[in-house]
């Protein structure tokens, strides 16, 4: 990934429900906490009231601190989405989206045994900028060199999963589509 960069703002260009959005002030704003769709302060703040899926993107794009997290899929759970081989990775259209960001995530022995069964991203919530090409390219890669590897693309969401297994860690990559 030679032209990667990681990137302090993300412009997603959906949300599912689950995403977190973080802001300056450090309350955190969930998707589809009570009602899908719709984003509320969590813990819940009565006072904060709830915003929209336009006001959490202006946030997102206009104002400095605000901090984008996607929704993580339990590691014992299917990944989202369809399962995708090479030919249909090379066939995916991704436009209308201009570019991509890749979040790792880990799950090792350690975090198993605490109980947790999403893992930890790898590189804090700093993902990794990427160029569509660069994607796609990723995608064809893990498939070709990992067969079992579980690729799967959420066009919902706009986002593409990776799970695989490195000796101990299982090891997840959320490709997100951006604008």
């Amino acid at each position: 990934m030679a032209n990667a960069t990681t990137v302090s703002k993300v412009q997603p260009l959906r949300f599912v429900d689950g995403d977190t959005a973080r802001s300056p002030e450090g309350i955190s704003w969930r998707r589809g906490l009570r009602a899908p769709g719709v984003w509320e302060a969590f813990p819940f703040i009565p006072e904060a009231g709830t915003l929209g899926d336009g006001q959490v993107r202006d946030a997102l794009a206009d104002r400095d601190g605000w901090l984008f997290t996607p929704v993580l899929p339990s590691m014992g759970a299917a990944l989202p989405g369809t399962a995708y081989g090479v030919d249909e990775i090379r066939a995916l259209v991704l436009r209308p989206a201009t570019a991509a960001v890749m979040y790792a995530v880990r799950l090792d022995r350690v975090h198993a045994f605490l109980g947790n069964d999403q893992g930890v991203f790898r590189e804090g919530l700093r993902p990794v900028s990427l160029r569509l090409a660069d994607m796609r390219a990723s995608l064809e890669g893990v498939r070709a060199r990992r067969p079992a590897a579980g690729v799967t693309f959420h066009r919902l969401g706009s986002r593409a999963y990776v799970r695989y297994p490195v000796g101990a860690a299982l090891h997840t990559h959320i490709y997100l589509l951006t604008r």
